[in-house]
C-alpha cells in the first residue's frame, strides 16, 4: 500500500481520507505522492500508518454497539458527561476541520452544472453549519452539563443549596430535553444539498469523499444523541427531582 499514491488509497475506499488527515496528511494536497514519499518527508512512520487504514476497514456489529451504548448506560452522570465532552472535541478538532478543508477544496468547475450548484451551496452552507454546531455545543457544555454536574454535586457530594438556587430557577431540564429532541435533526440542511448524499458514477471524486464523512458524521451525530436523550437526560432528570425534593425537605424545617 506505501508505494500507491495518495489518490489511490483514498480510491479504494473514501473513509481513508479521514485517516491520512489524521496524521496531518490530506490526500487532495498531494494525490500524486506516494504514501510512503509523504510519511518520510513528514517523519511518520508508513506502518503505523497502514496500521490505521486497515483497522478502519474493521467496522463494529450493531450489538457491539449495542454493548457500548448498555456499559454508558451504567456509568455514573459526570462519567457520561466526560464521555460527551471527549466526542465534542473529536467533532470539533477533527471531524469539522477535515470537512471543511474537503469543502474548501473541492475545486471548481466540476464536469457537470449540477455539481457544480451543489459544490456551491456547500462551500456557503457547511461553514455556517460547523459554525452554528461548535456554538451549540460550547453552549451544551458551559451551561446544561455544568448544571447537570452541581445537581450531581449536591446530591452526592454535599454541595450547598445556595450555591444552585439560582440555577434551578435558570435551567430545566424537562425543557431542554424537549428542545433537545426538537433540534435532534442538525443535518438535515446539508442532507438536503447532496440529495441524501446521493453518490453515483457521475459524482466527482472529491465530493465522493466528502459525502462518506457527512454520512458517517450524521451517523456518530445519532448515536451522540442517543447517549444524551436516553441516557444523559433520564440520570439528570432524577438529578432534578432529588435536589427538588431535598430543598421541599429544607422548607418544611424553616
Amino acid at each position: 500500500m506505501w508505494s500507491k499514491s495518495l489518490a489511490e488509497i483514498v480510491s479504494e475506499n473514501y473513509s481513508f481520507g479521514a485517516v491520512l488527515h489524521q496524521f496531518g496528511i490530506d490526500f487532495f494536497k498531494y494525490p500524486y505522492k506516494t504514501l510512503e514519499s509523504v510519511c518520510i518527508a513528514r517523519h511518520i512512520s508508513p506502518t503505523i500508518v497502514i496500521n490505521e487504514l486497515q483497522a478502519k476497514l474493521v467496522t463494529p456489529s450493531d450489538a457491539q454497539q449495542q454493548i457500548n451504548f448498555d456499559r454508558i448506560a451504567k456509568y455514573p452522570v459526570d462519567m457520561v458527561i466526560d464521555y460527551l465532552r471527549q466526542a465534542h472535541r473529536v467533532f470539533m478538532r477533527r471531524r469539522l476541520p477535515y470537512m471543511l478543508e474537503l469543502v474548501k477544496n473541492t475545486n471548481l468547475p466540476t464536469e457537470s452544472s449540477y455539481h457544480d450548484e451543489i459544490v456551491n451551496d456547500l462551500q456557503i452552507a457547511f461553514p455556517i453549519f460547523a459554525e452554528d454546531f461548535i456554538h451549540h455545543i460550547l453552549e451544551e457544555e458551559s451551561e446544561i452539563f455544568n448544571h447537570i454536574m452541581r445537581l450531581d454535586d449536591v446530591v452526592y457530594h454535599n454541595m450547598p443549596l445556595s450555591k444552585i438556587y439560582y440555577e434551578m430557577e435558570k435551567y430545566s431540564i424537562q425543557k431542554f430535553a424537549v428542545q433537545h429532541t426538537t433540534d435532534d435533526d442538525d443535518m438535515r440542511g446539508i442532507r438536503e444539498i447532496t440529495n441524501d448524499y446521493e453518490i453515483t458514477k457521475h459524482t466527482p471524486f472529491m465530493l465522493k469523499v466528502l459525502y462518506t464523512e457527512l454520512k458517517s458524521f450524521e451517523k456518530e451525530l445519532s448515536e451522540h444523541a442517543i447517549i444524551e436523550n436516553k441516557i444523559l437526560i433520564p440520570k439528570a432528570l432524577k438529578l432534578e427531582s432529588k435536589v427538588k425534593k431535598i430543598f421541599q425537605e429544607k422548607a418544611k424545617l424553616n
